[in-house]
């Protein structure tokens, strides 16, 4: 969820460089290894470096093929004995996003629905606009649906986390979300432009759950994480404890990294819903985009779909993935496709080559938004640096290769 100028970009790693396991094997070949070895000495110290600017726990995975490199850093809990994990889980926020525009692409293959649909006509009542507003424009943020996270915190607003000490437990219901959120005129006439919308993923949401008669959860759960292989994923729906062995999450609210965090472990699902409730984990992080890439949950014109990044968002997303460019050749056409996510304290980002032979994902347990520019900056350089190491191995120096803009941060 968009959290107000902050958004440089604030879904992605950071770590401690103390105290990380490391992992780097080639998994057991399943045919001819794709692409070159991965570059495990630049990995390696692209997330020391990101570590050393974020100063929280870290965990990470990088595909190569059949190769895997994955590398853990810091403690499970700030100052605590428990080191971090490969497999802890973390909240991927908006990530959540691609597993719902999969939802739909599947519903739209079954002829439940049609991307250009109006939604007004497949769900009356559910947004109280007389502009005509479709489920493509719902999906690729040019919608214009005001955004609804500042109602939850408003503090944040005025460069204040008094908010996110606060509110942080308080429940709502999705039509509630929506409800709030819509009370305000749209931002432009739908179709003319674009910005980032979490509430009109919760409108998705609800139109998903209208259309079949079962909650968004279950819908993600059987159409995405089951077929994609996604164990170690759920959604949760009300507790807002993490299951499981998992990294806490912190809100940086003073002027530099770890100088005043507020625990944010505790959070309630229903302030990400449908636009990014997900608990997950790097591998599993990866096995989404593979699946998604692949064809096992989209056909081959649903992906082409979800692909068509807009002209309103300067080619910078389409429905439910961004697209960034990487400018190395083993990316084909020189853009890297996946998300970003943040959930107040837990930052993710991951991107993939087209056919998903180069993964990259990673978080980290702190949410930069607050931090005054040159500190996120910092924190942003850090992150393209690795996702380039990642993308792109050894096809730069190890002394440099930039990204050059990476997207908004999203909650």
């Amino acid at each position: 969820m968009r959290k107000h100028r902050l958004l440089v970009m604030l879904a992605v790693v950071a770590a401690l460089a103390a105290g990380g396991t490391a992992v780097a094997v080639a998994e057991p070949s399943t045919g001819p290894a794709a692409g070159t070895p991965l570059d495990e000495e630049l990995l390696s110290q692209r997330l020391d470096a990101l570590a050393e600017v974020t100063d929280a726990a870290v965990v990470a995975e990088v595909r190569d093929g059949d190769f895997v490199w994955t590398e853990a850093r810091g403690a499970r809990q700030d100052g605590g004995d428990e080191a971090a994990e490969v497999g802890d889980r973390v909240r991927i926020g908006s990530l959540t996003k691609s597993m719902l525009s999969t939802v739909v692409l599947q519903l739209v293959e079954e002829g439940e629905l049609g991307l250009d649909d109006e939604v007004e006509e497949l769900a009356p009542g559910l947004l109280p606009y007389e502009e005509t507003i479709t489920v493509r424009q719902l999906l690729g943020h040019t919608a214009g649906v005001p955004d609804y996270f500042f109602d939850i915190y408003p503090s944040l607003a005025q460069g204040s986390a008094a908010d996110v000490e606060t509110n942080r437990l308080n429940e709502y219901r999705p039509e509630e979300i929506v409800e709030t959120a819509t009370k305000r005129p749209l931002d432009f006439v739908p179709g003319s432009d674009y910005q980032y919308s979490n509430t009109g993923y919760y409108a998705l949401g609800l139109l998903v759950e209208r259309l079949t008669g079962d909650s968004v959860e279950d819908e993600i759960v059987e159409r995405v994480l089951e077929p994609a292989g996604m164990d170690a994923s759920y959604l949760p729906e009300r507790d807002p404890a993490m299951e499981g062995d998992h990294l806490d999450a912190y809100f940086e609210a003073g002027s530099k990294p770890g100088e005043k965090r507020i625990d944010t472990s505790m959070v309630s699902p229903t302030h990400y819903w449908a636009a990014g409730v997900t608990v997950s984990t790097a591998a599993d992080m990866n096995r989404l985009y593979r699946a998604m890439f692949d064809g096992t949950l989209l056909s081959a014109e649903s992906l082409d779909e979800a692909r068509q990044f807009s002209e309103q968002s300067d080619g910078a997303y389409g429905l439910g993935l961004h697209g960034v460019e990487v400018g190395c050749v083993g990316v084909p056409g020189g853009k890297a496709m996946g998300h970003t996510g943040g959930a107040l304290g837990h930052s993710t980002i991951s991107f993939h080559s087209p056919e998903a032979d180069k993964q990259v994902s990673f978080t980290y347990a702190m949410d930069p938004n607050l931090l005054p520019a040159e500190e996120t900056e910092k924190v942003v350089g850090a992150i393209e640096d690795l996702v380039v190491a990642g993308l792109c191995g050894d096809e730069v120096p190890k002394d440099g290769g930039s990204i050059g803009s990476m997207p908004p941060g999203v909650l």
